[in-house]
């Protein structure tokens, strides 16, 4: 997490480590946070203009005392256009170079600095300290992540690390490592804690059970989801399978970093000395009142500090649900903006189709969603129910009576039947819940994430039989 030769950057986490334990636990005045956040905006605006070759046309005409709210907005275009001139430094003034996915778009440059590290680090032990705590003192952590250029690695096994826990970074989806290296692994070491995505889990899952082992018998204690959306109705399922306790420990994007962080009690919340928070009205860009005990928009943020590359007024592309006033509030991700389902005459967020489809769900594995239209346009939902195992078969009574309860909550025509879902269902961290969940028919072209979730879906099916 810190260069151990680098003084000047262990006295600058030991001042921030002070300080977010502070506002962490309750002992930072909302007028002492609101001043801090004041302060380091004017720093960051005028760090970006200065540094940022991005910035510096972007913000021309503007200044560190200018309206906040009268700023462009940064939006992912802007990140995939503009790539290494969004940045306020050097790559070798940097410390270590990430890359996003590139699955729905061109992937662009994450650059961190140590303090990046630090800032993010600090605040992720702050929750996780608590959270891992009833599972033992000492954990050993299986990291897995998507890729080689992702941050999931190295941020989780410094946090687990600085908490006394150890960490096996491994990656079932590489080809040195395999499902079946990465299962006799889970089955040999004493591993008792996942980090990992919800889809992982499933895949992990499938794979231990097709060789006869149960995942609930490997002890694994606890298991901490990451990159993709999965409401508590799914992470109930994966519990069961896996036996143990399933938190989504963050929310987090590879451009912006950790935007909330898993606490004890389960919810996730801001860490307002890292980031300002806007929430807007996705259709008109206005922001919400931010003295409302509940908002539902998408979230922007500005980076307040200055890093390899800050990013300022940054519109995440996320819908989120906000409990609480001000900066230091909980946050409940809903999908992103394109992830909204229009089925019969009512629209969903991912979360609440999710959370809808799941209520009341007999015990699967996995699951998909068909939609079709039928009977005059009516629309017609096919709910695909994995069974946990293979060679059984789900109770069709469980299934008709879930699919009455659906069709009356839902207000179409259901069918829930029970068989192998396809490789899709595991793409949603790569491109998107919906991508990845939801088969509709109805649609006569496809769209670039649903083409990317087949591509890759593909590509592993392929890899997983060589």
């Amino acid at each position: 997490m810190i260069p151990l030769a680098d003084i000047d950057l262990w006295n600058t986490a030991t001042t921030f480590a002070a300080a977010q334990s502070r506002q962490w636990n309750g002992q930072m005045e909302t007028a002492a946070l609101a001043d801090y956040q004041r302060e380091n905006l004017i720093d960051v605006l005028t760090y970006c203009q200065e540094k940022s070759p991005f910035y510096r046309r972007h913000l021309d005409g503007y200044n560190a005392t200018s309206p906040f709210a009268s700023l462009p907005f940064t939006t992912k275009d802007d990140l995939r256009t503009h790539l290494d001139e969004v940045a306020s430094l050097e790559l070798a003034d940097a410390w270590v170079y990430y890359e996003t996915t590139g699955t729905t778009g061109a992937s662009t440059p994450c650059p961190r600095t140590a303090e990046d590290s630090i800032r993010t680090g600090v605040a992720l032990c702050e929750g996780y300290r608590d959270l891992l705590q009833g599972h033992g003192e000492h954990l050993t952590m299986a990291v897995m992540g998507p890729s080689e250029l992702h941050s999931t690695g190295d941020t989780f096994g410094d946090v687990f690390r600085s908490l006394g826990h150890a960490s096996v970074k491994m990656w079932p989806h590489s080809p040195v490592v395999g499902f079946d290296r990465a299962g006799q692994l889970l089955h040999r070491l004493p591993i008792t804690g996942l980090t990992c995505t919800p889809g992982m889990t499933i895949l992990l899952a499938r794979h231990l059970l097709a060789q006869g082992i149960d995942p609930a018998a490997l002890g694994i204690r606890v298991i901490l989801t990451v990159g993709e959306l999965a409401t508590p109705r799914l992470l109930a399922q994966i519990s069961n399978v896996w036996g143990a306790a399933v938190h989504s420990c963050m929310y987090a994007s590879q451009e912006a970093s950790i935007l909330a962080v898993c606490q004890s009690d389960g919810r996730l919340r801001t860490t307002p000395l890292n980031y300002h928070y806007e929430i807007i009205d996705p259709n008109t860009g206005e922001c919400l009142d931010p003295q409302a005990d509940d908002r539902e928009g998408e979230l922007v943020v500005t980076h307040l500090y200055r890093g390899a590359k800050p990013l300022i007024r940054y519109r995440t592309g996320d819908l989120v649900r906000a409990q609480g006033q001000g900066q230091d509030f909980f946050v409940t991700p809903i999908g992103r903006a394109r992830d909204e389902l229009h089925i019969g005459n009512s629209s969903y967020s991912a979360y609440d189709f999710e959370d809808a489809i799941l209520d009341g769900c007999p015990a699967f594995l996995d699951y998909q969603v068909d939609i079709y239209s039928r009977n005059e346009n009516r629309d017609q939902l096919r709910l695909l129910l994995e069974p946990i195992h293979s060679s059984s078969v789900g109770s069709s009574t469980l299934a008709d009576r879930h699919a009455r309860r659906l069709a009356d909550t839902l207000g179409v025509d259901v069918d829930v039947a029970w068989g192998p879902t396809d490789a899709r269902t595991s793409t949603g961290a790569m491109v998107s819940w919906k991508a990845a969940r939801i088969r509709d028919h109805r649609e006569t072209v496809h769209g670039m994430e649903t083409n990317s979730a087949r591509r890759i879906a593909t590509q592993r099916e392929t890899a997983a039989t060589t």
